[in-house]
């Protein structure tokens, strides 16, 4: 019954951001030609979702914006496990960690085309430095923060100390994990579409640029809507996932 509820809370949120959409454009408070109405965005992503050069384009988006979030994921999970148990790995990297976190990533991209040049390559790596960062943090903080009620516990338990990380500080942090692993993929979606602008000749990214520098506004926001639409999908996925990973956890961190 709650899902079903927020499902409705869903669609009547689309929908009335929708209605305002439209009643913008009919009461003449935007204009037509620079913001099209969503019938003309609809229309444009139905003729557009025919084409195979369109579907190839939104799979490459899509398959650069996952593999750099797996990769960063990968090394920030471990790097963050290491940090939270090692004061002397926590030395190391923190520093890095505090230096780096402010820079905008995207402004590295120019140098990347200078060393892998234009494509995937490229795109890929300037994802994985965007999302390596909040999933390192969430990771670090929630095996920090394991209670130590808990490991208190273990201990009495006889429990040695590989199997109080992989027993008990790494389940007890998945929730964490699992969150900073959800901003990371927010992220990857709009990192691979501004590099994809910059340094791609492929991909969703460029296909919202070239639109708008011909004045198709239609079609560019038709292509916004495939990567909305496309995301938003991913996510639903990624929370049915999470549910079920941390079914046997009363708190079910990873909110919707």
């Amino acid at each position: 019954m709650t899902r079903g509820l927020k499902t409705v809370g869903y669609l009547a949120s689309l929908g009335l951001a929708v209605a305002i959409w439209d009643g913008l454009i009919r009461c003449g408070l935007a204009n037509a030609d620079l913001l099209p109405g969503p019938g003309a965005v609809f229309k444009s992503l139905v003729e557009q979702a025919t084409t195979a050069e369109f579907r190839a384009d939104l799979w490459e988006t899509l398959f650069r914006s996952v593999l750099g979030l797996v990769i960063g994921a990968a090394v920030a999970v471990p790097l963050g496990v290491v940090m939270a148990l090692s004061p002397a790995a926590r030395g190391f990297f923190e520093p890095l960690v505090k230096a780096s976190y402010s820079l905008p990533k995207i402004s590295l991209i120019p140098l990347l085309i200078l060393w892998f040049g234009i494509g995937t390559t490229t795109n890929v790596i300037a994802v994985v430095l965007s999302t390596l960062l909040p999933v390192l943090v969430y990771t670090y903080h929630g095996v920090e923060s394991v209670p130590k009620v808990l490991l208190w516990s273990a201990n009495a338990m006889g429990t040695g100390p590989r199997e109080m990380v992989w027993r008990v500080r790494i389940p007890a942090a998945l929730p964490s994990i699992l969150i900073g692993i959800r901003v990371g993929l927010g992220l990857s979606f709009v990192i691979a579409i501004a590099a994809e602008m910059i340094a791609s000749n492929r991909g969703i990214g460029k296909l919202i640029f070239v639109y708008g520098e011909s004045g198709a506004y239609a079609p560019m926001f038709a292509a916004v809507t495939a990567v909305v639409i496309a995301a938003a999908t991913i996510d639903i996925a990624f929370l049915r996932m999470s549910d079920y990973v941390l079914r046997w956890s009363d708190s079910h961190a990873v909110k919707r």
